[in-house]
């Protein structure tokens, strides 16, 4: 449990805003690869799935250090 800390603790502010960025990209590549269903879009829709939910989930469970507001 504490190396999981370690890796999540320290993250700055600016890599959450990434990860808003990446989950909202690959939610809406995962949409459009879902109602469009062309080649491999199966697997298009798995990876796109995985990036969504991990960006989702590191967001969620990770430890965003917002230390600049409070200066």
């Amino acid at each position: 449990m504490n190396q999981s800390t370690n890796f999540f603790g320290a993250m700055p502010s600016w890599v959450g805003v990434i990860l808003l960025v990446v989950f909202i990209l690959s939610g809406r590549l995962f949409k459009d690869a879902w109602k469009l269903q062309g080649a491999r879009w199966k697997l298009r829709c798995r990876v796109f799935g995985l990036l969504a939910l991990s960006g989702f989930l590191l967001m969620v469970f990770g430890v965003i250090d917002f230390g600049w507001a409070s200066r």
